[in-house]
């Protein structure tokens, strides 16, 4: 079973495989080259899903399908190829997630002992399906992004009476989503208003958008990941491609790091005691002077490193008198002054 603590990022696959498994074999392999914690797909059957009025949520003329029906229709996988895809994704070390969209692909994923769940905005609301996937008592990752704070309690409560093994993901279900309707702020709004974990789906395109979210707080992030965002897919746009991926993920990895390793400025730590001493300065004499001479301000200057008195305890060698002849440039030291 998934421990959230072992994810921090999801490369969303989605359908950009187009019904390929050896493409969907592939962005597997690249998510993982890429540094990713966890795979997604998503889980079609278009005839326990999907309707003749489905229509798709942009028009383009390099789309084949006749609907979006149809399009699930050609790009599903099976039971068997979903078993292996989850295979070749546990071999590699990170987790399999897809999406259900239907009861049915629900049961399909028991099938394969799917570990957790990750519920699309769309299926927010959809308590039929949400009962059956908590039934399961498995960690569900819920995306928030159609619904306000009402529809979101009604599931979450629908879901504590099996579990609370809950993360909310905060987006914004618009593809590519401009930068003004991010919201980065309701990851705040969604850990105090619900007690729970909370994450970010992107969908902007942009890997500074995700790597943002860690530094608000974001406890992971799910990115859609594409081989070339002129590829026309319903998700190209709004995907990043493995060296914007790459990048994000080795980001996560140094802000955690900085996070994690805190710097006491009580004290001067072992590590900077010798740059200390080589960056300050002490005083040194700028000209050859006599034995009970009395040092003024003029004839002082302050040099690098620090090996006589530290420059900061000047006005204490101020009209004190030198114990003997000093030529230029000497260190000054306490056992120098009377």
């Amino acid at each position: 079973m998934i421990n959230f603590k072992n994810i921090k990022t999801i490369a969303e696959v989605g359908l950009a495989h187009e019904g390929s498994y050896a493409l969907a074999c592939s962005y597997i392999l690249s998510a993982k080259k890429a540094g990713a914690d966890a795979v997604k797909f998503q889980t079609h059957i278009a005839e326990d899903e999907s309707s003749k009025y489905d229509d798709f949520r942009i028009k383009s003329p390099y789309i084949i399908d006749k609907n979006r029906k149809s399009f699930w229709e050609r790009t599903a996988f099976d039971l068997k190829t979903f078993a292996k895809l989850k295979k070749l994704t546990e071999k590699n070390g990170m987790f399999f997630l897809s999406s259900p969209f239907s009861i049915e692909a629900v049961e399909l994923l028991k099938k394969i002992k799917i570990s957790a769940w990750k519920i699309g905005s769309g299926e927010l609301t959809n308590l039929p399906l949400i009962n059956k996937i908590a039934q399961t008592k498995k960690p569900i990752i819920l995306s928030t992004g159609l619904s306000n704070f009402l529809e979101i309690k009604k599931t979450i409560d629908l879901i504590k009476t099996y579990h609370n093994k809950i993360i909310l993901m905060q987006c914004t279900s618009l593809y590519p989503c401009p930068l003004d309707k991010i919201g980065l702020n309701v990851i705040h709004e969604l850990k105090k208003k619900f007690n729970l974990k909370v994450g970010f789906s992107d969908h902007s395109g942009d890997p500074l958008i995700s790597y943002s979210a860690i530094t608000q707080g974001a406890d992971i992030v799910e990115v859609h990941v594409t081989y070339d965002k002129d590829i026309k897919t319903f998700d190209g746009t709004s995907s990043l491609n493995f060296k914007e991926f790459e990048f994000l993920t080795r980001s996560i990895k140094t802000f955690e790091r900085i996070t994690k390793n805190r710097v006491d400025k009580k004290i001067i730590p072992i590590f900077l005691k010798r740059n200390k001493k080589l960056f300050e300065k002490s005083i040194f004499l700028n000209k050859s002077l006599f034995k009970n001479h009395k040092l003024s301000f003029e004839d002082l200057s302050f040099k690098k490193p620090v090996i006589g008195i530290h420059a900061s305890d000047y006005q204490k060698c101020i009209g004190k008198k030198l114990k003997k002849n000093i030529k230029i440039n000497h260190p000054l030291k306490w056992k120098d002054l009377k």
